[in-house]
């Protein structure tokens, strides 16, 4: 069995064997870096679904980045969620189309440290599987959960993921300016808030209930485009799949930008889980602001759960940075045949974002 102990002790190993390579911080390179964000949802589900209604909801971090050498860097983080569960009490879909929906809690969501070794990277600690993994910086503005990364490796069973992240340690290597290539291997059962692990901080590596061993490339040819592809396996569920993903930039005039997107998934066994998905949008920056401040970004997201049918979600979503640390987004999203309800109808949601960034 592997404990928390052989963790922080491998991080001990990776400060002391590379000591020689420590060096004070650049004077552009802050050695504490605040970490407070905060977001409030207002929901209305107007048509389908379970039943129509309103609910809020809301999700904050407060944490600290602690850069104490130019190639180390540790990140200590909790979080809040409150409110209502707009999935689970009005709209009945799988994929969760809002993507702070988890409940009411305090808990611990990172405590991780990163070591850069020449070309190579390991982060090791209490980590989102989804940080590293089939995320996607086209489509980073959409709600649904689905556009934030595969869900095919995101639901292969417990992955450590918000708002149950988990021990695990990661290896990139950047082998060439445009070709990254990473592996990692994560806690394949953590516990939820529900059973024994209110705060989400007790955490044990056991061989019995299985790990989530992940791999993924990157290739960016060119500023404009971004290609990944990766596979996973959980040892527990004997679950294994593969992703792939697409981004590409088109620039028009200034700041205006046009950010396109395709991704999709397949897990050949994936009892009670999402075997298959496909994503695909487009988001247009400076649609009415000239310095860049505001963005539409549309997208659909196709999730197929085994021994059912496709959920779909279509979405459409407006967002406006009205400073450096505030912005205002509205959202409209029809929901297609949802399945994680019975009798769940096809829903029109409706939902306002403001956010806080420091």
């Amino acid at each position: 069995m592997i404990t928390k102990n052989a963790f922080i002790a491998t991080i001990l190993t990776l400060i002391v064997s590379s000591g020689n390579q420590f060096a004070h911080a650049q004077d552009s390179v802050k050695t504490f870096v605040p970490i407070v964000n905060y977001i409030a949802d207002v929901v209305v589900n107007t048509c389908g679904g379970i039943k129509t209604g309103a609910l809020c909801l809301g999700y904050g971090e407060l944490g600290v980045e602690i850069n104490p050498w130019k190639n180390g860097q540790f990140n200590f983080t909790i979080a809040t969620t409150h409110g209502g569960e707009p999935s689970y009490e009005l709209v009945g879909d799988w994929q969760v189309f809002d993507n702070i929906e988890a409940g009411s809690h305090i808990f611990g969501l990172n405590a991780w440290y990163s070591h850069d070794i020449g070309k190579v990277n390991v982060k090791i600690g209490m980590q989102d599987v989804n940080d590293s993994y089939s995320a996607c910086d086209a489509s980073g503005n959409l709600f649904n959960t689905s556009f934030g990364g595969n869900q095919v490796l995101l639901s292969a069973g417990n992955v450590p993921t918000m708002p149950h992240n988990g021990l695990g340690i990661n290896v990139g290597w950047k082998a060439s300016n445009s070709l990254l290539w990473q592996a990692g291997i994560f806690d394949g059962y953590v516990l939820d808030f529900d059973n024994g692990n209110k705060f989400n901080l007790k955490h044990k590596l056991r061989a019995c209930d299985g790990f989530v061993i992940v791999s993924e490339a990157q290739f960016t040819p060119c500023d404009e485009w971004t290609l990944k592809a990766g596979a996973f396996f959980h040892t527990g569920l004997d679950n294994n799949g593969f992703y792939a993903s697409c981004e590409k930039s088109f620039q028009i005039q200034g700041e205006r930008t046009i950010n396109a997107f395709v991704s999709g998934g397949y897990a050949p066994h994936a009892p009670e889980l999402i075997n298959a998905s496909i994503t695909g949008g487009a988001s247009l920056t400076a649609l009415f602001s000239k310095s860049g401040a505001d963005a539409l970004s549309a997208g659909f997201a196709m999730a197929h759960l085994d021994d059912s049918h496709w959920e779909t979600a279509i979405e459409l979503n407006y967002r406006y940075q009205l400073s450096d640390h505030f912005f205002v987004s509205p959202d409209l999203q029809w929901i297609i045949s949802p399945v994680g309800f019975e009798f769940a109808r096809n829903a029109l949601v409706c939902a306002l974002r403001l956010g806080f960034e420091l």
